[in-house]
């Protein structure tokens, strides 16, 4: 069977051919693809940062139903509604068996050397399925992914209802981030941004404190609501030597900082800050377990139950055939563009 699928053909290029509809080979599900998000990782293939396959559709944040099934799938049924995570895993190493499965020694992707999410079909590995409730739309549904990634962000950092928390970056991650703390009930929020729908959105969100980075010293600001003590928690979700050092100087002495964003180079930064506040570096690597639930099914939890408007952050909708210009939209902030949904019957 032939579908249509999206797949890069050089930087900044993308287009949708007709290609063979993948059927799932042992362990894999075949999802009829309804909705996926160009994620921020998506950005970093489409400009080069990152690899690009130019035979096989990319897209992870992505949802839909279950229509076939390769051998050995047993937990799962045609007809099935799911949420896709962006890899698979092999439940047998030692980081699976001891429930660290983002870890994985064997860890691969979700839809190797097959079609992810922008395309029509998308093969994926039964061990990055979850079960979407009923009630739930497809919207949200391709909304679970990147709430998961910034649930664990939230959670690494170890944040309670007595703490505070900065966020850098006013993207999907930092948003959703600023979102997770929230609902967690924190003691008070601050999200850095660059463009008014990012301030906007923070505010519907519920931040204490918006800070523009284009006319505001994030480091002066927080030294100044903060009486000079800093944030408990600072969640890193930009990338780049300066939110590195702008993370590590707004965190309190001992406090904790996570870094989510997606790093693609090296970086020259100043870590005598680290030594002198005994601030705790560490990384939040997708999703996992924390505590004794998945991220995934967190995430499902707060937009099923209301606690999370995830939607609030669609700001965009693009069928398959516009996939060229859900990309150029999405790569550019002035466009109003927080997140772009690549949409399909």
């Amino acid at each position: 069977m032939r579908m249509k699928a999206a797949i890069y053909t050089g930087i900044e290029e993308i287009e949708v051919r007709e290609v063979e509809r993948n059927e799932p080979p042992p362990g894999f599900v075949l999802v009829d693809t309804k909705q996926t998000g160009i994620c921020g990782s998506d950005l970093h293939s489409y400009f080069g940062n990152w690899g690009q396959s130019h035979e096989h559709a990319a897209g992870h944040e992505t949802c839909g139903v279950v229509v076939a099934l390769g051998d050995g799938v047993t937990k799962f049924d045609i007809g099935d509604r799911v949420a896709v995570e962006c890899f698979s895993h092999c439940s047998i190493c030692t980081y699976c068996e001891t429930g660290q499965y983002n870890l994985c020694l064997n860890r691969g992707g979700i839809s190797p050397k097959m079609h992810g999410g922008f395309a029509e079909y998308t093969s994926t590995h039964q061990s990055g399925l979850f079960k979407l409730p009923e009630r739930m739309t497809f919207e949200q549904g391709a909304l679970v992914e990147p709430l998961a990634v910034s649930h664990r962000a939230i959670a690494r950092s170890g944040a309670n209802s007595r703490d505070t928390v900065a966020i850098i970056g006013g993207g999907t991650i930092g948003q959703f981030c600023l979102a997770d703390a929230v609902a967690a009930g924190v003691k008070e929020t601050l999200i850095t941004v660059k463009y008014e729908q990012q301030v906007e959105l923070a505010k519907a969100l519920g931040a204490d404190h918006i800070v523009n980075v284009g006319d505001t010293d994030v480091q002066e600001y927080v030294k100044e609501v903060t009486n000079g003590i800093g944030f408990d928690a600072v969640i890193e979700t930009v990338g780049g030597a300066e939110n590195f050092n702008i993370a590590t100087t707004i965190v309190r002495k001992q406090g904790s900082v996570v870094l989510v964003a997606g790093y693609y180079k090296p970086l020259e930064v100043n870590l005598s800050t680290i030594v002198w506040s005994e601030a705790s570096i560490t990384g939040s690597n997708c999703y996992g377990y924390s505590g004794m639930e998945t991220d995934f099914e967190a995430a499902i939890e707060l937009i099923d139950s209301g606690k999370v408007d995830a939607t609030k952050l669609v700001t965009h909708y693009y069928p398959l055939e516009e996939i060229r210009e859900a990309f150029r939209v999405s790569a550019d902030k002035t466009s109003g563009a927080i997140k772009v949904h690549v949409c399909q019957d």
